[in-house]
């Protein structure tokens, strides 16, 4: 039986005690509160720099961060009317159309923020004269897929100086800026190697349909092609690299004057699904499907269900609506929390996963995911 003591103002020492374990509670759950809003604040101080990666990992992106308050220059709060955001696309395509409403669908939920996707019909002036104006009329963000990706790097560092952050998509740019969002362009191609050499029995003559030079996406799916053919495949030979400007049709005009030149080809690979596609018009004219292994890349809905029907063999897929919705949180909250473009220390980028689409594997992507 425990005894009760009693001070000189009758208070009993066991409710003396009581009261500081219920006092030392408090400041345990004040101290856990203000750890869950740090972290929170951590978290979309993280977002706004583009750190978060998905299948990869960036780096810290503030250059001269207070060590003291964690102050990265943010700016007072911007008045509530309506913001301007734009996405200017290479030209009218499958996979921009798909950024364009991952980035609308995230876009639209804010109320204040007002977007346009903008054409900029493959034309390098085309795409600076548009970043042109979107910095006149004072832009909050401005999404980018950059026709050629050194053209444009003035055009991006004036909007940076002008404390508009760019973000790209799936094509960067050799002026650094707020963030890049895109699939894995080299270790992807690397296992497209990897999957075109395996259908191929690991020997035989292969051929690449090619983007138009002075592209970053270009080089990083054509060196990881070729990398990862002579880590995984070192018998099969690259016959042909040609330029067939993404394009489908333009692709089967180049496969077939490749065909003529080597009637032995075994392989192609389309650095896009367009190109893919074209030489997958070209099998079927020449009776050819089954006989000739071609991969593409991108993974858009016609290259998948091409894939599901035994024609196309097979494609890196990504989910390009969810580069879109990386993409526009990212821009909500730098546009918004007004963190200024003078505040990146480095690039921000944003690594999307893939899966290498083949007959095996299509039925695993879901409608809902195809675009």
């Amino acid at each position: 039986m425990r005894s009760h003591f009693w001070d000189r103002n009758g208070r009993s020492h066991l409710e003396e005690t009581a009261q500081t374990r219920l006092n030392t509670r408090e400041e345990d759950m004040t101290e856990a509160t203000t750890k869950t809003n740090d972290q929170r604040r951590n978290f979309l101080k993280g977002l706004a720099l583009g750190s978060a990666a998905i299948g990869g990992a960036a780096a810290g992106l503030f250059g001269g961060i207070d060590v003291t308050t964690g102050s990265v220059g943010v700016q007072p709060a911007r008045a509530a009317t309506n913001i301007k955001m734009s996405f200017i696309q290479w030209q009218p395509h499958t996979v921009p159309a798909a950024w364009s409403k991952g980035i609308e669908e995230v876009l639209k939920t804010q109320q204040v923020i007002d977007y346009q996707l903008l054409d900029g019909q493959n034309k390098v002036e085309v795409q600076v004269s548009l970043i042109e104006t979107l910095i006149n009329q004072g832009a909050a963000a401005i999404f980018l897929q950059p026709i050629d990706s050194v053209a444009l790097a003035p055009s991006i560092a004036k909007a940076k100086r002008a404390g508009i952050p760019v973000i790209t998509l799936n094509i960067d740019a050799t002026e650094a800026h707020a963030a890049h969002v895109e699939m894995n362009h080299y270790f992807g191609a690397m296992d497209i190697a990897k999957a075109l050499g395996d259908a191929m029995g690991g020997k035989g003559e292969v051929a690449i349909l090619n983007a138009p030079p002075g592209i970053i996406i270009r080089d990083q799916r054509t060196n990881g092609f070729v990398d990862g053919l002579k880590q995984h495949h070192p018998d099969i030979k690259i016959v042909a690299d040609q330029v067939a400007d993404w394009d489908r049709k333009k692709a089967q005009d180049v496969l077939n004057t490749i065909l003529v030149a080597n009637p032995n080809l075994g392989g192609v690979y389309g650095v896009n699904d367009s190109m893919a596609l074209g030489a997958v018009d070209v099998a079927k004219e020449k009776g050819l499907v089954g006989k000739l292994v071609i991969f593409g890349n991108d993974g858009e809905t016609d290259a998948l269900e091409s894939i599901a029907a035994g024609d196309l063999t097979g494609t890196q897929y990504t989910d390009v609506y969810q580069q879109g919705r990386l993409a526009a949180a990212a821009a909500t909250v730098l546009a918004t929390g007004l963190v200024p473009a003078t505040a990146f220390g480095q690039q921000g980028h944003l690594l999307m996963p893939y899966v290498i689409a083949t007959k095996d594997t299509v039925g695993q992507i879901q409608p809902s995911q195809r675009w």
